[in-house]
């Protein structure tokens, strides 16, 4: 008896501890779904600034207005996934009326975020969102390849005043030479979509490096709600 007792003590801790590892409930793996909000009503609100050159006239054109989309229904795509129908407003600036411009649409799967612009779909980003992943954002449209990555993932990020705790970086196009440039990036905070976006195209002198044509603007929210 003295020698079976302790064999059946171990035994009992033995199974108490692996009793309580299949009660302990285990934290939900965040993919970074929150980073692409799809609620009908959710809306978010730009200054746009915008910069062109003009190679032809030599002349440098700045332009600045606000843009605003809104999550206005969500509906069921031909693949049978809801897809959410995105109004796209503009205004010349915070005094004037908003104007319907365009209508975008989006998808959340479980492996990528859609959206189609002009009747052109990108990827927006790839789940799960983590640094050092890479994707095309180009696979279903018939543009030239373009591989997108994460800079920056679950990071603080403030603008205009505005301050969010989890944002992550998209790098979309980084090129740099003597005679062209060619970058893009866009910012996204949980639970609210996009927050940031810069776009440069421009063609460069290579003799005095001074810019002959393009364009450079920024997408930099302003205003979110529900």
């Amino acid at each position: 008896m003295y020698k079976i007792f302790p064999k059946l003590f171990i035994l009992i801790i033995i199974i108490s501890f692996f009793s309580c590892k299949e009660d302990s409930v285990l934290p939900p793996i965040d993919l970074g779904y929150d980073y692409f909000p799809y609620t009908s009503g959710q809306w978010i609100s730009y200054n746009v600034d915008s910069i062109y050159y003009d190679d032809f006239t030599g002349t440098v054109d700045t332009f600045n207005f606000q843009i605003k989309e809104y999550i206005e229904s969500t509906f069921m795509d031909n693949e049978g996934r809801p897809t959410e129908r995105i109004e796209k407003y503009y205004r010349p600036n915070d005094t004037a009326s908003w104007v319907l411009a365009n209508v975008l649409y989006s998808n959340l799967t479980d492996s990528r975020a859609e959206k189609v612009v002009e009747n052109i779909k990108y990827i927006k980003l790839a789940f799960p969102a983590k640094i050092a992943k890479t994707w095309d954002g180009n696979a279903f449209n018939t543009l030239d390849e373009e591989i997108y990555s994460y800079e920056n993932v679950d990071v603080p990020y403030s603008i205009n005043g505005l301050n969010f705790d989890f944002s992550l970086t998209v790098i979309q196009e980084d090129f740099v030479s003597l005679i062209s440039e060619d970058y893009a990036i866009e910012v996204y905070a949980k639970e609210v979509g996009m927050i940031y976006k810069e776009e440069t195209h421009i063609i460069k002198d290579p003799a005095t490096g001074k810019i002959r044509s393009g364009v450079d603007y920024k997408y930099s929210i302003i205003s979110y709600g529900k």
